[in-house]
């Protein structure tokens, strides 16, 4: 005897039942039950209106949730639910609400129920967490699905305020739905990745470990000496052991669930979503930044027949990513780290110190604020500073300022307070910059990241790397590529350690690379010094696609072309989801700088009032990304 799937009604609560939208698909054997709730929905009822498409049923309410309903959350209607229950849900069900508290009339939040393995059916349901502003012209074009990157960027958060909602619009257009939702395992995404008990013991897990305060580093000056060797392998050593003890927790509190979380899967995610939206024959649109080019890349070769326009911003090497042990992917990352560093050293010795109070004069030589880094980093080295009038005490080490200097250079916007925060610990208070630090610890928060990295990348279980060779890649990193830099990418990008992951996914994609059926080339968008995902990345997928991929190359620093924005790239990405493509090699130069100076003040001023929007758009953009990545914001 077939299984009967359970419908929403009879797990929501009343009041959920009589206001939200309940999208369901409905098996051959359920179709005559189907029909005879429906008018048993219609007759008790005129607040709903049923719409057959397909083998589609929409139940669709008239006006928005009654105000005595207004805490509900759209996102948690199956948070409680039991394993066994999840598995009963129709897959393609859809609940939409009230985006809470922004119960703005063009945000709807909500959830779908998608096959939790789509080889499987066996296995159960997952249930994505949705936000979604809507398309303001009618007929829409589609929908287009959002990542903000990580990976365990919450892609929810890209739309589900008014601000960013329209803001976002700006850049893709206002007859697409824009939809971000949350991959799996990370935000309200059921199941969520829960490897802790709670968020407390997550943050003691992480407290003072190389994982939060960085890979110390004494001095770039002599990367041969003995000492440093065998300080880096004891460090290396207790990373070895962090990652043991966390792959230990996450097989005990999620077991099997870990197998589902992999990029490839949430491809498959964003196929079924799409036909559920807008039809089984309806293309696949997309944007997204950081991890998201990752996500987007896997989804233009995986399914380059289904593809409509796809858009991916500050690229990751696809193929590195796939095909190399996730500890070695920094050695790819930080290839421009040190053009950032001289760009963002050289405008604060132009800007002078009323604006960077890290220079002591307007044209100082930048070599002597590099010096004076690598004096503190030194100092923090043999002496880490106290802090202990925060909201949190403790120490600042060397390799936890190195890391947050590495940070700061992805964010220029917020060069002049990053500026000032290092001046102040130059001084002895170290106070905002380890408050910084303690911003990081959302990038460990349940482990989201390593449920996906560790599912993508290859790993060998039987000959996991030691500490010694651990240390080997990092001075390869440090020599070869960014001798600043080359280590300090463990606060930022924890990755590593997945030879210790308890699973394998059912699915994990290498490639090929080279997808060439796409109905529109796929849009990469590279600064030329960006510190983390460096424009090679960009160039290689541009090679590997070239009759399926345009790029434009926007000419400033930072991570992402929302870093500093730029009109040329806003308005060319725009044109671009209404169909027109740019050419290859288009180079866009950006519109504000890291240190702004009167002149540049004027020149913002003279933009038009369409034109301020667009950068005032970009910053928001940017913010919200950063924001879903859990990177820092406050300072």
């Amino acid at each position: 005897m077939g299984s009967t799937k359970t419908h929403l009604s009879a797990i929501l609560t009343p009041e959920r039942r009589r206001s939200d939208v309940y999208d369901r698909r409905v098996s051959p054997a359920g179709v005559l039950l189907g029909i005879g709730l429906s008018i048993v929905l219609l007759l008790a009822s005129r607040a709903f209106n049923a719409v057959f498409l397909s083998d589609f049923v929409s139940f669709k309410p008239y006006g928005r949730l009654s105000s005595d309903l207004s805490s509900a959350d759209p996102w948690s209607f199956a948070a409680n639910l039991t394993t066994e229950q999840l598995k009963d849900l129709e897959p393609g069900t859809v609940v939409w609400g009230p985006c809470v508290p922004e119960a703005d009339d063009n945000i709807d939040c909500g959830s779908i129920v998608v096959p939790k393995d789509y080889f499987d059916p066996t296995v159960g349901n997952a249930v994505i967490a949705l936000a979604k502003w809507k398309a303001s012209k009618s007929p829409k074009k589609g929908t287009i699905f959002l990542n903000p990157g990580g990976p365990g960027g919450a892609g929810t958060r890209m739309v589900s305020t008014k601000a960013r909602g329209e803001a976002m619009t700006k850049l893709l257009g206002d007859d697409y739905d824009l939809i971000g939702f949350d991959p799996r395992g990370i935000g309200h995404t059921i199941p969520a990745t829960k490897c802790f008990p709670s968020p407390e013991i997550n943050t003691l897990f992480f407290a003072n470990t190389v994982i939060e305060q960085g890979i110390t580093v004494s001095s770039i000056s002599n990367l041969s000496s003995p000492f440093l060797y065998d300080r880096l392998v004891e460090q290396h050593r207790q990373f070895i052991a962090i990652k043991q003890a966390q792959a230990e927790l996450c097989r005990q509190n999620m077991g099997d669930e870990l197998k589902y979380m992999g990029t490839a899967t949430v491809v498959r995610d964003m196929d079924f979503m799409t036909k559920v939206f807008d039809g089984e024959d309806a293309k696949i649109n997309y944007f997204g930044g950081s991890y998201g080019s990752i996500l987007g890349a896997y989804l233009v070769n995986m399914l380059p027949e289904r593809i409509g326009y796809a858009a991916i911003d500050g690229i990751a090497d696809p193929v590195n990513w796939s095909n190399e042990p996730s500890h070695k992917w920094p050695h790819n990352w930080v290839y421009h780290s040190e053009k950032t560093y001289e760009i963002f050293l050289k405008g604060c010795s132009e800007a002078g110190p009323t604006i960077c109070p890290l220079t002591k004069f307007k044209g100082e030589p930048w070599k002597n604020i590099e010096r004076r880094f690598e004096e503190f980093f030194d100092l923090l080295a043999l002496e880490p500073l106290p802090v202990f009038d925060g909201d949190r005490p403790g120490f600042l080490t060397s390799g936890a300022a190195r890391a947050l200097l590495q940070i700061t250079l992805q964010r220029p916007s917020l060069w002049v307070s990053f500026a000032e925060s290092f001046a102040s610990a130059f001084a002895g208070n170290g106070t905002s910059l380890y408050t910084l630090l303690g911003q990081r610890n959302i990038l460990t928060a349940d482990l989201t990241r390593l449920a996906v990295t560790c599912l993508d990348s290859p790993a060998n279980r039987t000959f996991p790397p030691t500490a010694e060779e651990l240390t080997e890649q990092g001075l390869k990193n440090l020599e070869e590529v960014s001798v600043h830099f080359g280590l300090s990418t463990g606060v930022s990008e924890p990755d590593g350690g997945c030879e210790y992951w308890p699973v394998e996914g059912p699915e994990r994609f290498v490639g090929p690379w080279n997808a060439s059926n796409l109905e529109n080339p796929l849009l990469i968008i590279s600064n030329t010094a960006d510190p983390i995902t460096p424009i090679s990345s960009g160039l290689l997928i541009n090679s590997l696609m070239p009759k399926s991929s345009t790029m434009i190359i926007q000419n400033g620093p930072g991570h992402c072309s929302s870093a500093l924005p730029s009109l040329c790239t806003i308005k060319t990405v725009r044109s671009f989801f209404a169909g027109e493509i740019p050419k290859n090699g288009t180079w866009c130069e950006v519109d504000v700088s890291p240190f702004p100076s009167d002149d540049e003040d004027h020149l913002v001023r003279m933009m038009s009032e369409e034109d301020r929007a667009l950068i005032d758009a970009m910053f928001t953009i940017g913010n919200s990304m950063a924001e879903a990545r859990g990177e820092v914001l406050v300072l």
